[in-house]
């Protein structure tokens, strides 16, 4: 890593606590869609209700955090970013624009007018539904496989070897992480440190969030294309049943047994029936996580869906880039 840098200081406890993200965020990927299409060899023309998106980016590219959600739903980011406090707004728009900004919505916006916050909110859905969700499914994918290799890194080797899996832009030294930025400052850590995958953000990014929020760095996961699992084409199904096939599919996130049935679609009993048979198998393991037991797959399932899903399981065969 060379350059300017986010040094973030993480005390032992909060070390300790640091976690992976459940799974892509989408107003993060709506920022890196927007990022995308408003460079100069772009040709989309977006509709009206996107345009005062494009507003909110600073001359160094950057947009203020409020627009930076942490929720994994797009209901929920929406639903926090009608609820954000008109002094964040206000705050993190002249941080962001040396106290000027130049479209005079945001002036608006600042100001807590119920009209600006209303362009927002209808610019970011409008932006969601445009730019996000024809390729939900892809992103969603792609950042779970990137989750699960990360997951099965932490649980089998530590938290120190997962960090190091990360894209080199990342590092960590001791209580010491270290991200690359534009421009050096240093960054306390105090409720927390989350990582979260991207597969539309070009590079990575640190939100540092509001008062009792943990910093979240967002690091790129490039998306990898899903191929249909319906009919004949879908061995695995064929090889293990459709049930236990998709039980062992949603165990590539490390998962409790509630969440694994309603990943896949069965009764809770079914999915701990199916679960108990994919242990004794050595497709899954089992490991307690403080009260909760959680359910990841092993080493041969991993063998197991890079032969029946090659481009799912592109992304977590991936090679680890070195830490610092």
């Amino acid at each position: 890593m060379v350059g300017a840098l986010i040094r973030l200081h993480v005390s032992p406890a909060v070390f300790q606590t640091t976690r992976f993200s459940d799974g892509p965020l989408p107003l993060v990927e709506l920022v890196g869609a927007l990022m995308r299409v408003r460079s100069p060899i772009a040709r989309w023309r977006p509709p009206e209700a996107v345009r005062p998106l494009f507003d909110l980016f600073s001359d160094r590219g950057e947009v203020p955090d409020f627009l930076l959600s942490r929720r994994t739903e797009i209901g929920a980011a929406l639903e926090e970013l009608a609820m954000t406090p008109a002094t964040r707004l206000r705050c993190e728009l002249m941080s962001a624009f040396q106290g000027r900004p130049r479209a005079a919505w945001l002036h608006g916006l600042a100001s807590g007018e119920r009209s600006a916050r209303a362009v927002l909110l209808r610019a970011v859905e409008a932006g969601h539904r445009a730019l996000v969700e024809p390729t939900w499914a892809e992103i969603a994918a792609t950042a779970h496989t990137d989750l699960a290799h990360r997951g099965r890194i932490l649980l089998r080797e530590g938290l120190a070897t997962a960090i190091a899996s990360l894209p080199s832009t990342i590092g960590h030294r001791g209580l010491t992480v270290d991200v690359d930025n534009p421009v050096d400052r240093g960054v306390p850590v105090e409720h927390g440190l989350v990582f979260a995958p991207s597969c539309l953000l070009p590079g990575t990014l640190v939100i540092t969030g509001g008062r009792g929020e943990p910093v979240t760095v967002v690091y790129p996961a490039p998306l990898a294309p899903v191929r249909a699992r319906v009919g004949r084409s879908d061995s695995l199904a064929a090889l293990l049943g459709s049930r236990r096939a998709a039980v062992l599919r949603a165990a590539a996130v490390p998962r409790g047994t509630t969440e694994l049935a309603a990943q896949a679609g069965i009764s809770l009993s079914s999915a701990s029936e199916h679960a108990s048979a994919l242990r004794n198998a050595g497709l899954i393991m089992t490991t307690r996580a403080g009260r909760k037991v959680l359910h990841t797959a092993t080493e041969l399932a991993d063998a197991l869906l890079a032969a029946c899903d090659p481009p799912l399981a592109a992304a977590s065969a991936r090679p680890a880039s070195g830490g610092r």
